[in-house]
């Protein structure tokens, strides 16, 4: 699904036994975030198109330094129903530009499918790519790992 031309993108999937409508509010309550998302911890933003959206997110940094908490200040570019998106420039947009989608979609009324992906385009792609992709990929599969868990945790509290 790469929304951008000649774009690289890091990728991650998951399926998820619960409803989308759980997912979705478990995706959309920014606050809750620390309590499963161990890539993005804390996230403030409205959601509305246009606003910005501040990430705190974990990265893997330069051999030898370890993991730090990385603030970025993104847009808001979706928010439909069970989707959410946010992109960045470095520079012109020639030199770097992205954008990370999340998208829920039912498999049936109890299980959901979870993708979420940033998409690179610029000049800086490969050197963004060489220093952050590999932590970027590990990062997004724990987020998806912990939106399931979230979810599927909620439905055994709820019986």
């Amino acid at each position: 699904m790469p929304t951008l031309p000649n774009a690289k993108c890091v990728r991650a999937e998951v399926d998820i036994d619960a409803p989308i409508d759980r997912v979705w509010k478990i995706l959309t309550d920014l606050p809750g975030y620390a309590q499963w998302n161990p890539f993005t911890p804390r996230v403030e933003s409205s959601l509305e198109i246009g606003d910005p959206v501040h990430l705190h997110v974990r990265l893997l940094t330069f051999r030898g330094m370890g993991e730090r908490l990385m603030h970025r200040v993104e847009t808001v570019t979706r928010n439909a129903p069970h989707t959410l998106g946010w992109d960045m420039k470095m520079g012109a947009r020639f030199l770097l530009y992205a954008e990370r989608v999340q998208v829920l979609t039912p498999i049936d009324e109890h299980r959901t499918h979870y993708m979420t992906e940033d998409c690179f385009t610029g000049w800086l792609r490969p050197l963004v790519l060489g220093l952050f992709g590999r932590s970027m990929q590990r990062g997004f599969l724990d987020c998806g790992l912990g939106l399931k868990e979230a979810a599927e945790n909620e439905r055994k509290e709820d019986r």
